[in-house]
């Protein structure tokens, strides 16, 4: 199977943080990407060695979205709380940047 650019993937997730945000919470702007790049860098180890095992043939792309998807629930975007944006807003918001990171790794 193929290999995975490690520093690609994660310029292409910072670069999809920043649309997300501007697309989906624009109003608080700087706070959705804080918080945004910070859960990318919080799972930054996690997305490489996920990356290097699907790209290895070692885990299928269902493997790869219920592992992403799993880290739900101990993601916090507090920056965004702070400022008082909805709980529902925050989690659409989460859900978009794990989608964000499922599609990266299995279309790398």
């Amino acid at each position: 199977m193929g290999s995975m650019d490690y520093q690609a993937v994660l310029v292409t997730l910072k670069d999809g943080v920043t649309d997300l945000a501007t697309t989906n919470v624009h109003s608080y702007l700087n706070e959705a990407k804080a918080d945004g790049l910070k859960m990318v860098d919080s799972l930054k180890t996690d997305i490489q060695t996920w990356g290097l095992e699907l790209a290895a043939g070692k885990m299928s792309a269902e493997d790869v979205e219920f592992l992403v998807m799993a880290k739900k629930e101990l993601i916090q975007m507090n920056a965004l709380k702070q400022v008082g944006l909805g709980q529902v807003k925050v989690d659409e918001f989460k859900n978009s940047i794990l989608r964000l990171i499922v599609n990266t790794l299995v279309n790398v």
